[in-house]
């Protein structure tokens, strides 16, 4: 997953999507969609993803650190995430159901990109991001687990 990927899936799981992400960044709907499509027309500069990152996390929404997990990843590492919300009850069953699908999609690129005895510079590449992407997917069953852990105690006995 790369940065405008990872920025994508973001501003889809914002309250209102793209269209209200636009509005708090200033931008009309049709700029910021060009902006993470990847045109060549249309940059989207860091303090704009950084924007998005910080009201997304303000939302709490289930992708807020998408952009975080991507550069951390791209640089070897990976972010704990620390979010325990008592006031959301997770669908458990489609956070491990995601898990499941990510963690295929990983053997099934790791086979095929095998399947020659060598893993070229592309190989590595698409295992990485499906790595990432289920690195992801784990990271949200683990704040899910925790949020609906946290739901189920009384208020005083909740670890943040």
């Amino acid at each position: 997953m790369n940065s405008l990927d990872a920025l994508r899936k973001m501003v889809d799981h914002y309250p209102g999507g793209r269209a209200a992400v636009a509005l708090r960044l200033g931008k009309t709907d049709e700029v910021l969609r060009k902006e993470l499509s990847g045109s060549h027309t249309h940059k989207l500069g860091v303090v704009d993803a950084q924007t998005i990152a910080e009201i997304c996390c303000e939302s709490k929404t289930e992708h807020c650190h998408a952009l975080a997990n991507t550069f951390a990843s791209n640089s070897g590492g990976f972010i704990r995430l620390p979010v325990v919300d008592v006031d959301h009850i997770p669908n458990l069953h489609k956070s491990m159901a995601e898990v499941i699908r990510e963690m295929s999609d990983v053997t099934t690129t790791t086979i095929d990109c095998d399947s020659d005895g060598v893993i070229s510079d592309n190989d590595l590449k698409r295992s990485l991001k499906e790595i990432e992407e289920a690195r992801t997917a784990l990271q949200v069953l683990e704040m899910n687990l925790i949020s609906k852990n946290a739901a189920g105690k009384p208020a005083l006995a909740r670890v943040a």
